[in-house]
């Protein structure tokens, strides 16, 4: 009887360990050079590597919404600039593409990335909310009066017509 006291003593230990939330671990020590390389679409994007990535900084997503899983981000900054949410692309969307929310301006993104890595975007127009652009085809935009920052890659590849013989 004893046996089965201390068994069942051991089994509800084990049910309030795993039940115990764990603390998410910080963000690893690349995570401005792979996330921030992504983002500048410097790097290939892989949703999977990056949501294994993310779901190991910060623990499970907290949403699903508009084709992406949704990480929020703890104690990060890229260039300086304080990260609100980091996003990947799920199976539903028909493209690759990795994202942040930034808890600042466009404007200071842009200047922060500049200083930081030399990188430059251009709005593309003259409104007062213009979308900016890097050359290798990031984009910053206006989230409300925050800062959208993302990388977006076709998963398709469409061929192109063969040259004439």
């Amino acid at each position: 009887m004893h046996i089965v006291s201390r068994l069942a003593g051991s089994l509800l230990a084990s049910v309030l360990i795993l039940a115990t939330p764990v603390a998410q671990a910080a963000p690893q020590p690349t995570f401005g050079s792979e996330v921030g390389n992504a983002l500048l679409c410097l790097n290939q994007l892989n949703s999977k590597y990056f949501f294994d990535y993310l779901y190991e900084a910060f623990g499970p997503p907290y949403k699903t919404e508009g084709g992406a899983y949704w990480f929020k981000a703890t104690n990060v900054n890229l260039w300086g600039v304080p990260v609100t949410d980091v996003l990947v692309n799920d199976g539903s969307s028909p493209a690759d593409f990795i994202g942040a929310f930034f808890n600042t301006t466009p404007v200071k993104v842009v200047e922060a990335i500049s200083g930081a890595v030399g990188i430059r975007f251009t709005p593309e127009d003259n409104t007062q909310y213009p979308m900016r652009q890097s050359q290798a085809g990031s984009k910053i935009v206006y989230n409300d009066v925050n800062a959208k920052m993302y990388c977006a890659k076709s998963k398709y590849l469409v061929p192109g017509t063969p040259p004439a013989q």
